[in-house]
């Protein structure tokens, strides 16, 4: 027969510990479990620099106290079925976690969204752009606070704006937000209008102005067309063929103009549209709009007893205040699969839908004139309006994608970039632009799809970098200091030990380390002939 004794406990010692927190926990625990350090020094600790050789080392540890900020998840597995008790310790001051658009196109907001801790006191959270504080936020003292803050850059090109905010001693910390501002893509529109107007000639030179390419084919008698091209070289539009349309990414027209067009033209654009990707949009004028297949698949609802209105016109990312343009007395009723681009009073009542057909996108719009805009120096209401729209309607460039890994990629760090878009590519390269300095040499090429390579390096300094190869995808990246996002690191350690904290444990059976000790069995014997001898004296008597 054997006697069960349950296995020991350990204390772990990481980043941040408190002393206090230590002497708490062993006066506490009982028999003292033995101290441990993992990346930090303390007295009368035993450092470990391999989990998984401490567990070798240690097998009757089965419940591990760990006190400080915790371990990374990566370590936290080298555990596999140990209890882990967490002791944290309060994180500084900082951010906790941020999210942002590394990429944006001029014209587009930068918001940058995320949760601060403030330990000490109230603290005021700044957006550092372009040499001045752009937007900013209150933190409470002691809480875990969610913020956004937003800025919209003029300029186009490589930016580090910051996350800025005053510790209790004054000093000014900062947390580093790269943003690559594109230029606008530039498109070729081909306007079609069943007569001239103001909208179509508007519309024209605000868009050659921005360097897109324009054709305009605007008819003034039956069979008989007025056309010009700004920005392109000289085509025919007089007629619409595959190799015209090839030529545009977006085809704007008005009902009447899609009514008059050949059989043959509108089975040419529904083609291009559906196999080509071409975006269009057509826009209803009249006081009676119907569906038309395929181009207007839209439900039109009565909302005024006023043929002609005026009325506000919004869309996702106006930042102004409302435009105010003429209406129809309808409103669309978006289906199923039906984006809004722009409502009335509600989002209920839309004003532009747009549907996927094919390859491309098929837009519907019941927004008649916009020019008014323009006469009314409001240019950004304007131009923000057919940015919204062509954006929309416009197939997306067709560019190689380059991931990066870890997103918050470091100096002196494994930075793996896995590059997508083709097939296989001689090594690309990868350097500062500052002072084009190489990284360490790229490694690897690896891949499980001809059309993905996933290469590593370690970068040797911040800032902007490039990365790519003659035919191969090519990107601006950033690497950042190695003290970047302390208080998140932190934080995300915490996370990682909270989780493991609570999940479920094999039962004890399997997981449990006993130690076993023989018992002996001659004092149960020697018992028993005590009580036989007893009972048979009290018999005898």
């Amino acid at each position: 027969m054997t006697r069960t004794y349950s296995a020991t406990e350990a204390i772990l010692l990481t980043e941040g510990y408190r002393p206090d927190t230590l002497t708490s926990l062993l006066n506490r625990l009982s028999p003292k479990p033995k101290v441990f350090s993992y990346d930090v020094k303390a007295d009368r600790a035993t450092l470990v620099t391999d989990m998984a050789q401490f567990k070798a080392f240690n097998p009757a540890v089965q419940t591990m106290h760990v006190v400080g900020h915790g371990l990374e998840e990566e370590t936290l597995a080298e555990l596999g079925n140990l209890q882990v008790i967490p002791h944290l310790s309060p994180l500084p001051t900082g951010v906790l976690s941020a999210s942002w658009p590394k990429k944006i196109t001029l014209g587009e907001e930068v918001q940058v969204q995320g949760k601060f801790t403030s330990k000490d006191q109230a603290t005021q959270l700044y957006l550092h752009a372009a040499g001045a504080k752009r937007d900013s936020v209150e933190i409470k003292k002691g809480a875990e606070q969610t913020f956004s803050l937003k800025f919209k850059p003029k300029t186009a090109g490589q930016f580090v704006y910051h996350l800025q905010w005053r510790d209790t001693e004054d000093s000014v910390h900062k947390e580093q937000l790269p943003v690559l501002v594109e230029a606008p893509r530039l498109l070729n529109v081909l306007l079609l209008s069943s007569s001239p107007s103001f909208e179509v000639k508007f519309l024209k030179n605000a868009l050659a102005q921005k360097g897109h390419g324009v054709a305009v084919r605007s008819q003034v008698s039956k069979g008989i067309y007025q056309t010009e091209t700004v920005n392109l070289p000289t085509v025919q539009v007089s007629r619409l063929t595959p190799t015209l349309l090839q030529k545009f990414d977006v085809v704007l027209l008005d009902a009447e103009a899609l009514q008059s067009l050949s059989g043959q033209e509108k089975q040419t654009l529904q083609q291009a549209v559906s196999q080509q990707g071409l975006g269009i949009l057509t826009t209803f004028t009249g006081s009676r709009p119907k569906s038309i297949p395929f181009f207007a698949e839209a439900v039109f609802a009565r909302i005024s007893e006023k043929e002609a209105i005026n009325g506000p016109v919004k869309w996702i990312g106006q930042t102004t205040s409302a435009a105010v343009l003429p209406l129809t007395s309808f409103a669309l009723q978006p289906k199923e699969g039906q984006p809004s681009l722009a409502w009335g009073n509600t989002p209920k009542q839309a004003l532009v839908t747009t549907y996927r057909k094919g390859l491309g996108q098929v837009g519907v719009s019941l927004v008649q004139e916009t020019f008014p805009l323009a006469l009314e120096g409001k240019e950004k209401l304007y131009q923000g309006f057919w940015a919204k729209v062509l954006t929309a309607l416009a197939s997306p460039a067709e560019e190689p994608a380059v991931s990066i890994e870890p997103i918050f990629a470091t100096v002196h760090q494994a930075v793996a970039l896995t590059g997508s878009g083709g097939s296989q590519v001689p090594t690309p390269k990868i350097a500062s632009y500052k002072d084009k300095t190489p990284a360490a040499a790229l490694v690897g090429g690896s891949s499980l799809l001809s059309s993905h390579q996933t290469f590593t390096t370690w970068p040797q300094a911040q800032g902007w970098h490039s990365f790519g190869s003659i035919g191969g995808p090519s990107a601006s990246l950033y690497i950042f200091p190695a003290t970047a996002w302390q208080t998140r690191q932190l934080h995300q350690k915490q996370q990682a030990i909270r989780k493991a904290s609570g999940a479920e444990r094999l039962h004890n059976t399997v997981s449990d380390i006993f130690q076993e000790e023989a018992f002996p069995l001659w004092p149960f014997g020697l018992g028993l002939l005590l009580a036989l001898g007893f009972l048979w004296l009290e018999e005898k008597v």
